[in-house]
């Protein structure tokens, strides 16, 4: 997904700062992954909006300080929104993981994880 705003599907959280924020963070965050992801063959736009979730959780629940904290809310955030099948949280839980870990480090939009 190149334009989230062409996504009516943005969590209740998604607000202007956490879009400007992975708007400055996108392409680093794309990068990131196409060198440390892994090779499922996933569509770029759901491995996008993924990132994108990610890195917008980590801003959205500030009091979640690690993985395991956050990922239950997280879970039914991403199901919530109607992802299924290929976007299933199954199939994108660790995307989401990677860069919500990856905007709390060095250059990222977020504080790092306690």
């Amino acid at each position: 997904m190149s334009d989230l705003s062409l996504n009516p599907k943005l969590p209740q959280w998604w607000t202007d700062p956490i879009d400007a924020a992975w708007r400055r963070s996108r392409d680093a965050a794309v990068s990131d992954w196409g060198v440390r992801g892994d090779r499922a063959p996933i569509d770029d736009a759901i491995v996008e909006h993924a990132l994108a979730f990610g890195h917008g959780a980590r801003s959205a629940y500030p009091g979640c300080k690690t993985w395991d904290a956050v990922q239950p809310q997280l879970s039914t955030d991403w199901t919530r929104l109607g992802n299924t099948g290929p976007a299933s949280w199954d199939r994108v839980g660790h995307i989401v993981r990677h860069e919500w870990l990856r905007a709390a480090g060095p250059g990222g939009d977020a504080g790092p994880e306690a």
